[in-house]
């Protein structure tokens, strides 16, 4: 679907728009890119977000971002949420695309306001609770069996909206904006302790031992302080490697490691399960590194296979 993209002074009246991302950036002061990078980052943030909240109304919604208008001077791009499905048979005979774009953004403004430092840290089911009280206020199912919002869905909402915060700078402020109601304000001056929003979303944390398996290596950290990326098979994954007379030669240069690669490993796999029975999230650590089996194939000819998560 195309956007038209416009400059102008005024605000687009609703229903035009549902909602901006708001900037008044500092002038002269860090990289000129980083206003259009957060503006990017929460545009990504909102189109994640709204897949999971459409699948609480019905799992036939598909929902596109699209964009209405850019505002002169202090960056202001207001946004809309397009709505179709291939099957309406659940859905009552109403207006059911502006009820439920308006149960989008109000879904993703509680978000918003939920993080804000000045609140206190709430229980992560009491926000789910909240927001499936949003969709029953749609009306728009024929069952009034609202699914809550799966909780990982909102820690990866927590984390992508927090990850604005990475592009700008003291002195910039950042908001969205709704047709009618306050600005849901980012304060980049803190930052979500996303462990401790896992925590409370947690049920109970299952392991699972593999005394050995094989991992692509994707990108290698050389700096030690995060994870590395690899492929099993075709799935992509990060994991941490805990084996640190290994990582001593590896980063001394006594060990090569190179993209394309594979690590021959004894991995420990950790399952988060939340208060609804779902998988929350799955931590891979590498205890041991057995050996490095070289690509044999030729490290420039390394096609990886493995899907971009951004893009599904």
């Amino acid at each position: 679907m195309a956007a038209e993209i416009s400059i102008a002074t005024d605000e687009p009246e609703p229903p035009e728009a549902d909602f901006a991302f708001y900037i008044d950036f500092k002038r002269a002061v860090g990289s000129a890119s980083r206003v259009f990078e957060a503006t990017q980052q929460f545009i990504k943030a909102c189109e994640r977000f709204d897949r999971a909240l459409a699948a609480s109304i019905d799992a036939n919604i598909e929902t596109v971002m699209v964009l209405e208008d850019i505002e002169s001077g202090s960056l202001k791009t207001w946004l809309r949420s397009v709505l179709e499905t291939t099957d309406d048979q659940a859905l009552k005979d109403l207006d059911w695309k502006r009820i439920v774009g308006q149960y989008l953004v109000k879904a993703k403004y509680l978000v918003l306001k939920w993080i804000d430092k000045d609140r206190n840290p709430e229980d992560i089911m009491t926000l789910s609770e909240d927001i499936q009280q949003l969709a029953e206020e749609t009306g728009v199912r024929h069952l009034a069996d609202y699914p809550q919002v799966n909780p990982a869905s909102l820690i990866e909402a927590v984390t992508d909206f927090d990850k604005v915060k990475d592009h700008l700078v003291e002195g910039d402020e950042a908001a969205m904006v709704v047709p009618d109601g306050e600005p849901a304000e980012f304060d980049i001056t803190f930052r979500v302790d996303i462990q401790e929003i896992q925590q409370l979303a947690v049920r109970e944390v299952h392991e699972h031992n593999v005394p050995s398996m094989v991992l692509v290596v994707r990108k290698p950290d050389y700096l030690g302080s995060s994870m590395w990326d690899f492929r099993h098979g075709r799935r992509p994954l990060s994991a941490r490697i805990e084996d640190e007379a290994w990582l001593r030669g590896f980063q001394a240069r006594t060990i090569e490691v190179r993209p394309g690669d594979a690590l021959r490993c004894r991995a420990r796999i950790e399952m988060a399960y939340g208060h609804d029975n779902e998988l929350i999230s799955e931590s891979h650590f590498i205890e041991q590194v057995h050996e490095v089996l070289e690509n044999r194939y030729g490290r420039q000819t390394v096609i990886d296979l493995s899907p971009d998560p951004d893009n599904g």
